[in-house]
């Protein structure tokens, strides 16, 4: 039945995030690096950022949060309501009974388990090869450094190429968030697995990190608000699902930047320890219902494999 399928997903699922520490320990560099440059315009126009350095944000409407989240990820992903052999009349009438009135009852339920909070900056940087070097507010001391695999064949685009070389005048800017829900909602979904309740666990879970990917969403926008550069947003949240936006944001695993261990890095700038979140020996973001992006933008940043 329904409920012996959850529980065997939930335990594979439980079991990879277990595997990461190996997966991290056996993790060796990329392929042998490639020198030349991509093709990446490094003449934009640099935008304004609204503040240097990091800010806190903890008085945040789950209202606003709601509507970013990808209901696709949710409830075929998370959930486990899969489309299979049913027809579309049928998925749809699935998720009209079933899916749509648990989605409703998990909105109002998580209210009292979500605390959503943000810490996010803006820095100035510049690239130096497969570098991008993370300045002082006052442009010139050197106070982090991220080194990034480079494209092999292709346009040889390395997340650095985004970013004005560190020889010219004019420094750059890139931002950075770390945005969480908060251990409340991972402390009752583990409540409904001690239950055997799976059904439950799965929901509430899931609901956790959706609404942490759709916070970053939220605040990926608000980040391009601030830097005036959200003229190119589209209209409808499922298009900025798919990057219909200017720019990007890279998260940590991802093939442009697979360094797990970068988040030691990010968090001594953002220092979201002050949001409650802390990183495990394999750099997994502690409480699970959080994540961490780099915020750039430049138009020619999409997400691409090295």
């Amino acid at each position: 039945g329904r409920t012996d399928v959850l529980a065997s997903e939930i335990r594979a699922r439980l079991d990879k995030r277990r595997d990461a520490d190996e997966v991290v320990a056996r993790s060796e560099s990329g392929p042998v690096a490639v020198a030349t440059r991509s093709d990446v315009a490094t003449d934009v126009e640099v935008p304004s950022a609204p503040f240097l350095g990091s800010r806190v944000v903890t008085d945040i409407d789950l209202d606003r949060i709601y509507p970013y989240i990808n209901t696709v990820a949710l409830f075929r992903g998370q959930w486990q309501f899969k489309k299979g052999a049913r027809s579309d009349t049928e998925y749809q009438h699935l998720l009209e009974d079933t899916v749509h009135p648990i989605f409703e009852r998990m909105k109002i339920a998580c209210r009292d388990w979500l605390r959503p909070a943000v810490v996010y900056g803006f820095y100035p940087c510049a690239s130096d090869g497969n570098d991008l070097v993370i300045f002082d507010p006052d442009g010139a001391t050197e106070i982090e450094r991220f080194s990034f695999p480079r494209q092999q064949g292709r346009r040889n685009l390395c997340i650095s190429d985004f970013f004005r070389p560190i020889d010219e005048n004019e420094r750059d800017v890139v931002g950075f968030h770390c945005v969480t829900m908060g251990s409340r909602v991972s402390e009752i979904a583990h409540e409904r697995f001690e239950a055997n309740d799976y059904a439950e666990y799965l929901y509430i879970h899931g609901m956790g990190v959706e609404c942490a990917e759709a916070l970053a969403e939220l605040w990926h926008r608000r980040i391009r608000q601030e830097l005036g550069i959200d003229g190119d947003d589209a209209p409808t949240v499922r298009q900025l699902f798919s990057q219909k936006y200017r720019g990007s944001r890279y998260s940590f695993g991802y093939p442009a930047c697979p360094e797990m261990q970068d988040q030691d890095t990010l968090f001594r700038l953002l220092e979201p320890e002050r949001i409650g979140c802390t990183l495990t020996e394999n750099w997994q973001i502690d409480p699970e219902q959080s994540t961490s992006a780099i915020i750039v933008h430049h138009p020619e940043a999409k997400y691409f494999n090295v």
